[in-house]
């Protein structure tokens, strides 16, 4: 009796372009609020702990589980470009409109400052939901590596653009035309995507015709019910708390330590370009180890350069300093995402693909939220070495809990 070799699939060329193209896409609007903001509003004078909260504006990206059932039963009949189109083009125009009022929270502009800011993540939020979809649905088991290398690099380009790049080109510009630059790019982007053919097909049910279609309830309650996955779920909150805790801090701390807006931008464009590398070692670590042990090595990588930045605290923000720490920090951010982003598609179900990884993706914000805002008031009771060394510790005892669970404890 003779045994066939199984055919690898073809890698999927159009798709993993239109993935990162999406990706970056969810990249821009996050860049600006998760780099360049918090320079401009420290720059404006307002106090950490409000700097801290700006995780909390991020509030779509928290409750986007609660319409994701409904966006993946919707692309059963309709197709996904007819979203992303709608999405992608109104988040431009908002950007412009945000451009308008203003960035920074002062004076009668606030409340317009601050809808536009929630209203961008609620769209992006939800373009997510379906990205994420088309990631589980269309890429074989085997390219899934590449796929989750490609999604944190496609996310970390768009935050380039839309963070380091913006900084640098608010140095030199208004900051209201600053704004035009990620605006400007969401709409080339859509433009590059428009006609890609997993954006044109709606995602046909695999159950036969005379069975009843699932129901949205199915959505929200068959992730939970596999074995092992309240553990799971929990590991998936905190994993990254450290990086939750102190990446918010870094920013304000060379802000506080003399360091101009455009010295931050260069710093954050190098350290990004070097997460990229980071998330390609995360792609190779998770081939190589599996999911389980690279999860560990990736985490405590991520704590301990995490703590590095309580070092920076102590000893001072010089040049050096600061790009050594920033960027072995940043390989180890990228790394761990990409880990631990493959293992959460893994767990997904085909015809819930995007509300299963929207579910495990907004567990992660609504703790990164809290982590955050815990990190901004350390910071500003007691100083950044104390909240840096405590971020650090915390990762690594997540860590230290996961590897302590059998192998058969934590699902697949």
């Amino acid at each position: 009796m003779t045994s066939q070799a199984i055919p690898v699939p073809a890698f999927p060329k159009t798709t993993m372009t239109t993935l990162l193209a999406l990706y970056m896409a969810q990249g821009l609007p996050s860049g600006l609020f998760a780099h360049a903001l918090p320079v401009f509003w420290r720059e404006a004078g307002i106090g950490l702990a409000w700097i801290g909260a700006l995780k909390l504006l991020a509030l779509p990206w928290i409750l986007k589980a609660l319409w994701a059932p409904v966006i993946d039963r919707s692309l059963w009949n309709v197709a996904p470009i007819r979203w992303v189109f709608g999405l992608q083009s109104l988040a431009a125009v908002c950007l412009i409109g945000l451009g308008i009022v203003g960035i920074t929270p002062q004076g009668p502009w606030l409340p317009l400052t601050v809808a536009a800011i929630l209203l961008i993540n609620l769209l992006m939020a939800t373009q997510d939901i379906i990205t994420d979809g088309l990631a589980v649905r269309h890429v074989p088991a085997i390219w899934r590596g590449l796929a989750n290398t490609l999604q944190v690099a496609g996310y970390k380009i768009g935050m380039l653009a839309g963070g380091a790049f913006l900084l640098i080109l608010a140095s030199h510009v208004d900051t209201q035309i600053a704004l035009l630059l990620p605006a400007g790019l969401l709409i080339v982007l859509l433009t590059l995507v428009y006609r890609a053919p997993i954006l044109r097909t709606p995602h046909r049910l695999s159950t036969p015709a005379d069975e009843p279609q699932p129901r949205i309830i199915d959505g929200f309650i068959g992730l939970i019910r596999q074995p092992g996955m309240l553990f799971w779920l929990g590991i998936v909150a905190c994993y990254k708390v450290g990086d939750a805790m102190g990446s918010g801090m870094v920013r304000p701390m060379l802000t506080d330590g003399g360091w101009t807006a455009e010295a931050i931008g260069n710093f954050t464009l190098a350290t990004t370009v070097v997460g990229l590398l980071g998330a390609a070692i995360g792609g190779w670590l998770y081939t190589q180890l599996g999911g389980r042990r690279s999860l560990i090595w990736a985490g405590i990588a991520q704590a301990v350069t995490i703590s590095g930045w309580a070092l920076v605290a102590v000893k001072g923000t010089g040049t050096a300093l600061v790009y050594g720490v920033g960027i072995t920090e940043q390989l180890a951010d990228g790394a761990s995402t990409v880990v631990l982003f493959a293992m959460m598609m893994n767990l997904c179900r085909q015809q819930w693909a995007g509300t299963d990884f929207t579910v495990q993706a907004s567990i992660q914000v609504i703790f990164a939220g809290i982590f955050g805002l815990l990190g901004g008031l350390i910071a500003q009771a007691y100083s950044y070495e104390i909240l840096l060394g405590l971020a650090g510790s915390a990762g690594l005892a997540v860590v230290f809990v996961f590897a302590l669970q059998g192998p058969k404890t934590v699902p697949r």
